[in-house]
This record gives structure tokens, sequence and C-alpha cells, in this order.
């Protein structure tokens, strides 16, 4: 019987769509040099006037934060912008977008054609989603655990406990709320509104008994997508000082996956269509894997030291289907979020249910 898997999103399988995946993720370190040097020169850097684009939505947290910070971010772009031939070599074909053009960051990399060298066969993405989550599931496979175990229609993943391990550097107690966004098997996103975890310090625990509903999947909806399907929640631990961050992830994420299903469909030569089965497995590896990229860049560069988002996802082989040892549910896993001299653990599992 095909079991199950679930898996925390740190790496993508395919050199080639992680090479889309890191060149998505420049665009957002060019719009983040450009917000940080348009504080210090705003006449130099004008920033475009388009409330949706990479770089408003980068200002809106750039305002955020203190102006020490601000400062310090504006003086370490100054120098970066002198790399020279440093900072080309990093941004590749990238290094010709003008970040002193009226110009966005998003219309400049639009008329930039994806060199030929990163372009790939749409095959590739099978073989990235078989590395990845396994290949199908057989109709023989199906049979035999129709005939073992009832169907369960519902996936879900549930919260056990949050731990402080270390509180932050905040001035008093760390009041701690979690959300997050899910992306399904047709690569539908939705916001997973955030929820006030409680008020820390270091040792605290909060358990939950019986575990708390995160988020929770349909495997029956009506979809392009046959078994295996799976499924990616983004989790979002935040200081709840930290001005927004939940929203400002929400936000981001839309804008990352939009950038990644572009991108991809540039690579494979062609429009992707429904962003279901190999290419929804891509997206959502992708989009994790970019939002990890971005959030490190802004701590270096702007000094945001926030707890980085983790994406975790689990592929269901089929309605009656178990996780290993024949379980609704999967093991235990605790992923670890660090920031601003803070340490949290989160535990959860996922659970098929009726």
């Amino acid at each position: 019987m095909a079991e199950n898997k679930e898996l925390v999103v740190t790496d993508i399988p395919s050199a080639k769509v992680k090479a889309i995946a890191e060149r998505v993720a420049l665009e957002f370190q060019l719009a983040a040099d450009k917000v940080a040097a348009h504080h210090a020169e705003p006449g130099k850097y004008p920033l475009p006037s388009d409330a949706k684009s990479t770089e408003q939505l980068l200002a809106r947290r750039f305002r955020t934060l203190p102006e020490t910070q601000q400062k310090q971010a504006a003086d370490r772009i100054s120098v970066e912008l002198r790399g020279g031939a440093a900072r080309t070599k990093r941004l590749g074909d990238l290094a010709k977008v003008d970040l002193k053009s009226p110009s966005g960051i998003d219309e400049q990399v639009r008329k930039t054609p994806l060199p030929a060298r990163m372009k790939f066969p749409v095959d590739e993405l099978q073989r990235m989603s078989d590395a990845l989550v396994g290949p199908m599931t057989t109709a023989a496979q199906e049979t035999a655990a129709a005939a073992a175990f009832p169907e369960l229609r519902n996936l879900e993943l549930r919260i056990h406990r949050v731990k402080c391990v270390d509180e932050t550097s905040e001035i008093g107690k760390d009041e701690i709320d979690l959300g997050g966004t899910s992306v399904d098997e047709d690569g539908d996103t939705k916001k997973v509104s955030a929820f006030r975890v409680r008020s820390f310090s270091t040792g605290t625990v909060q358990t939950y008994s019986p575990p708390r509903r995160f988020t929770h999947f349909s495997l029956t909806e009506q979809s392009k997508v046959t078994f295996p399907k799976t499924y990616f929640v983004t989790l979002v631990v935040a200081e709840v000082d930290w001005g927004g961050l939940a929203d400002f992830l929400n936000e981001l994420l839309d804008k990352v996956k939009a950038k990644v299903a572009a991108a991809l469909a540039a690579a494979i030569g062609g429009a992707i269509g429904s962003p279901g089965g190999p290419l929804g497995i891509a997206i959502g590896v992708a989009v994790g894997f970019v939002v990890g990229l971005v959030f490190d860049y802004l701590k270096g560069l702007w000094g945001d030291e926030v707890f980085k988002p983790i994406t975790v996802s689990a592929t269901i082989s089929s309605l009656t289907s178990r996780f290993p040892g024949g379980q609704d549910n999967s093991t235990d896993r605790t992923l670890d979020f660090k920031g601003h001299g803070g340490h949290y653990q989160l535990t959860y599992d996922w659970r098929k249910y009726n």
C-alpha cells in the first residue's frame, strides 16, 4: 500500500527549478535594495506609485522598522551598490535592472527575457515531483488500500504545542501570534488568520489538548488533479510588536507565488494552465524556498530579524491511504523558529478524518 508522506520544505530537488526560484528571490532582493536606497535618496531612487508593486509591498514593511535600522539599511545598500563586479556576478542577467529608473522592478524584469540556459522541458517538473513525493499511486495499490481501510475524505494540520525555549530581546513577555497560508492540490492559496497563542517567557509551554486545527483541506473537492495530491502550509510565528508581520507575509506569499508561476511558465516555454499536479508541487516548493531566501536577505540588509516562516507539506496517496504504521495521523514533528534572540518550538501533525 502506498503511504501518505509529509515533510518540511527546506530545499528543491531539481537544480533547474531551484535556479528559477533563486532568480525570483533576486527580484525581491533588488526591490529591497531600492527601498533602502530610496530612504537615503528618494529623488535618486524613486519608488513606483503602484501600491501592488514589490517595492511598495516591501516599503510598507520597511516603515515598521525603527529609524535606526532604516538608516543602517540605507548605509549598507550604499556600500553594496558600489560592489561593481561582485554585485553583477551575484545578480546575473538581472544586474541590468536600474534602481534609479522610475519603472519598478516588476516592470523591468518582465521586459528581461529569461536566459536560454534556464529553460527546461516540462518533464523536469514530473521528475522533481517524483523525487519529492514519489510516483503516482497505481490502481493495484489503491485496490489493496481500499480493502484494508475505509475512505477518509479530509485532511487537517494540527498544532499540539508551542514552547518558548528562549524569549526574544523585546522588553517584557512575548505576545505570540500564529498564522499563515495554505496551498491546495490545485494551487489555490488561502490565508490562515493569525490567532494569539499566549504570553510567553522562557520555558513557557502552550499545549493544545485536543490538538488545535490550524487549517484543513477537502480531499474530494472537484479538481483536475488525481491522487497523489500534495498540500502545503506555511506557518508564521510572530511577536505582536513586530508590526503586522502576518499580513505582510500573506501579501508577500501572493506576490511570490505569482512570480514563481510566471517564471516557471517562461522556463517551460508556454502557458501553465491549471497549477496542479507536478506544476502545483513545483510552485508550492518554490514559494516556500523563495520566501525563506527573502527573509534571510531582509535580515542581512535591513536587520529585520523576525522568525523565518516555515513551509510543510503532505502528500496523500488516496482516500484510503494512511500514514506510516497504518495511522490516520502522521508522527509529531517539531519546528524551530529563531529570531530577535528568541527561540520557539512548534509541534504539529497531519491527520485524515471524515
